[in-house]
């Protein structure tokens, strides 16, 4: 990659490296609450050279959203991953979207399903996204609806869920005449409601 930052990324042999790292770590994070994004950067990027894992995400959140450094989502990609080969399984809905932006939806998909294992309620609306620009609208609905039952989902994420649930269902074919049908559909603000067709 032309001009892409070496990931190098080392862990601490002793308590000195660990301090170090945490300290680099504070400094990039008080520079970042001064609002000196470039500074920051740098200094997170040390911290996260130096053995800081919680830097690794961060890092890559400053490649994926142009902070103190020029956007780039192959960086952004590359330390997402070493941020979760390092425990941190909060990244796995960022992989995702980035995977997704590229073009690579099995991917993505892929990620976006370890999100949501790992807790994302908000990576469940990613895969019913995904599969609604795909034409599997049954599919989406499964998604959407758990979107709006995971009680780790954001209320954002279940109102968008919810408002795409309710187009999906009045997009169903009517039932046959003569037949009375009662369906529960779910309600992003929890339970089912009655509704007849």
């Amino acid at each position: 990659m032309k001009g892409a930052t070496a990931l190098k990324v080392r862990t601490p042999r002793n308590l000195a490296e660990l301090n170090k790292a945490g300290t680099l770590y504070t400094r990039a994070d008080e520079e970042w609450r001064e609002g000196r994004a470039r500074s920051a950067f740098r200094l997170f990027l040390s911290a996260a050279r130096a053995g800081a894992t919680p830097a690794l995400g961060i890092v890559a959140q400053f490649y994926d959203q142009g902070y103190g450094v020029r956007t780039d989502p192959a960086q952004a990609l590359r330390w997402y991953r070493e941020a979760h080969r390092h425990g941190d399984h909060s990244v796995a809905n960022n992989i995702g979207c980035i995977l997704r932006d590229q073009g690579k939806l099995r991917q993505a998909i892929s990620w976006y399903e370890r999100a949501a294992r790992a807790g994302d309620g908000d990576a469940n609306l990613n895969i019913a996204k995904i599969h609604l620009n795909r034409g599997s609208n049954k599919r989406a609905a499964d998604y959407l609806r758990k979107t709006c039952s995971s009680p780790w989902a954001t209320q954002g994420s279940k109102e968008e869920a919810g408002v795409m649930l309710k187009a999906l269902t009045a997009q169903k074919p009517a039932p046959h005449r003569g037949k009375a049908q009662h369906e529960a559909t779910p309600d992003c603000a929890g339970g089912a409601s009655r509704r007849q067709r």
